[in-house]
């Protein structure tokens, strides 16, 4: 690799290249550090995977980091798939799933389900029958849950209307949630102005992004950074409606519509399995990543895998990985195959405006990218005009819904593959092991947990939620020299009776505290489920070594195991 090429790949792109401090290149290198921290972090937990409580499912070395890799031997692969939600028209459209009473919704339900969580006539999603999963044959009610929560296809929107229930503008979005966490801390004033402008709504105010405790209502301090902790379901960023007092769509919310998950997914991808890879669905169901059904997850794995093991045996195998910047990216809608019109024969694609994010994108090298980087777009008919959007037509057909927009759009992610000269080695399909080791899922620092996990989030699934399930797997902070950082894990497959080992390695010990039972979902995850809760005190020597640290938690009676990468993030006094 040149000189000049190190250079430029030394660091993770933020999504789409966005710069968000053009004025200020001091606040923007910090943002880049931190960026590329946590997209190196997570690019390990998706190398890892999960060796701890599944067999087959860990150390997958065909995904690799695009930042240490030459750009001028990678090829780019497209991996596109419709932004309307693919479970609605799976699990109730007929589409080949089953629900419990064998209801079959009309199309126009479908497209109000998508923007509401309720059918056009008013039934949320807590009055429908419950769905069977193709994979597992669990059965259970439709999710994710969450004030948008069905929106599951990492692109999430906001609709808002005027005084006769006309669509004045959709906001689309499908930024990350760990990228405006990162950002938050290092400019929680960059993220207000950026809401106000992205939103179109001066009057948020910066106190309306804040955590707070439940009781108390006042902003809980996040002792990684010193400042108010920041709320990703804050009122501004929640649910599908926009409105002048709450509401918008500033990035991804569902509980699965993460980038860590994205990397995750992609990663356990990479393994060739015993079936093939020529059908999607039966290839999500043996290796276990995603969730079966949607139009992204089932295929983004196919597409991964087939570059790993590609159908055409004349064809090399690659490595593959997401390519640098990694992102979910927005396509512009095909206004052309749908027919789109307005009143006054104005091109109805003048009303889609890229808000953030690019039209395209070149790589290091200068080589142009495939698609579109768009990270958050508008569609709105400008107030001049004597009409709304709900006034155009798609395929002769009125605007009702804004899932009706999003059904003529693409979504993608960009795969990169780097040539081999050997083959992946097979493995079995992803299983239960015969011994369960303790397996690390989250830590935070334990005012911050305590208070997402007391604070509830209504939703129209109408089941108990709360915010613990919008976090991030970002590293907390601890300084070189602090005592007493009182944390939280979480964890699953506990064991053996008592408190387990915990360990970060060499200059911080650990002392359990006590231990407890939460429910949330951990981001990633479509359901809430039941974990454990190891609340801790630590002590970081003065002389503990800068950067990340891997967590390692034992059952009594075991072995230590492989630990977590970039779990904790010591940084110098």
């Amino acid at each position: 690799m040149s000189p000049q090429t190190a250079e430029a790949v030394r660091r993770f792109l933020t999504p789409a290249n966005q710069i968000d401090f053009p004025q200020d290149p001091t606040l923007q290198k910090q943002l880049n550090e931190a960026w590329t921290f946590n997209l190196t972090g997570f690019t390990q937990q998706g190398i890892t995977g999960n060796p701890w409580n599944s067999m087959n499912a860990a150390d997958n070395t065909w995904y690799f980091n695009p930042v240490t890799t030459d750009p001028a031997e990678v090829v780019y692969q497209p991996i596109q798939w419709n932004a309307f939600p693919g479970r609605l028209e799976y699990y109730y459209g007929g589409g080949g799933g089953t629900n419990s009473t064998g209801l079959v919704l009309p199309t126009n339900d479908l497209q109000a389900l998508a923007d509401t969580g309720k059918t056009a006539g008013g039934k949320p999603f807590s009055d429908l029958p419950q769905i069977t999963n193709p994979c597992s044959a669990v059965v259970s009610n439709y999710g994710p849950f969450g004030p948008r929560g069905w929106q599951d296809e990492y692109c999430e929107w906001s609709v808002e209307r005027d005084a006769n229930g006309n669509i004045v503008r959709i906001d689309f979005t499908c930024e990350n949630p760990e990228y405006w966490n990162s950002l938050w801390a290092v400019s929680p004033d960059k993220v207000l102005e950026l809401y106000r402008s992205t939103l179109g709504k001066p009057q948020i105010q910066l106190a309306d992004l804040y955590l707070v405790d439940p009781v108390r209502k006042t902003p809980i301090v996040d002792p990684s950074t010193g400042k108010p902790a920041y709320n990703p379901l804050n009122k501004w960023n929640s649910g599908p409606v926009s409105t002048a007092s709450q509401g918008g769509a500033m990035h991804l919310t569902s509980t699965p519509n993460t980038l860590q998950t994205e990397i995750g997914l992609a990663s356990a991808a990479t393994v060739p399995r015993p079936g093939g890879n020529g059908n999607a669905q039966a290839l999500i169901c043996c290796a276990q990543y995603g969730q079966p059904a949607r139009n992204s997850d089932p295929h983004i794995g196919q597409s991964v895998n087939q570059l790993v093991a590609p159908p055409n045996p004349a064809s090399a195998s690659m490595k593959a990985t997401l390519a640098n910047p990694p992102g979910l990216y927005i396509q512009t809608p095909d206004f052309a195959s749908y027919n789109y019109q307005s009143p006054d024969g104005t091109d109805v694609s003048t009303f889609w405006t890229i808000v953030r994010g690019k039209e395209e994108l070149h790589d290091e090298l200068g080589r142009k990218l495939p698609g579109n980087y768009i990270l958050h777009a508008t569609f709105q008919v400008p107030a001049s005009k004597p009409y709304t959007v709900s006034d155009l037509t798609i395929n002769g057909q009125k605007i009702q819904w804004a899932s009706q927009v999003a059904q003529t759009f693409f979504m993608q992610i960009t795969g990169a593959g780097l040539k081999q000269s050997g083959k992946a080695p097979e493995q079995s399909c992803v299983a239960t092991p015969p011994t369960l080791l303790a397996q690390p899922l989250q830590i935070f620092h334990s005012s911050v947990f305590f208070a997402l996990v007391q604070t509830n989030v209504p939703n129209v699934m109408g089941v108990p939620m709360n915010l613990a399930s919008n976090s991030t797997l970002i590293a907390p902070q601890v300084k070189a020299g602090q005592s007493n950082v009182s944390l939280v894990i979480t964890a699953d497959t506990l064991s053996g009776g008592g408190f387990p080992q915990v360990s970060f390695g060499d200059g911080v010990t650990v002392n359990v505290q006590s231990l407890a039972k939460v429910t949330y979902a951990v981001p990633g995850n479509t359901y809430p489920g039941e974990v454990s809760a190891i609340l801790l005190t630590v002590n970081v020597s003065a002389s503990a070594a800068p950067g990340p640290r891997s967590l390692w938690i034992t059952n009594q009676g075991q072995a230590q195991s492989v630990g977590f990468p970039a779990a904790l993030h010591v940084v110098s006094a």
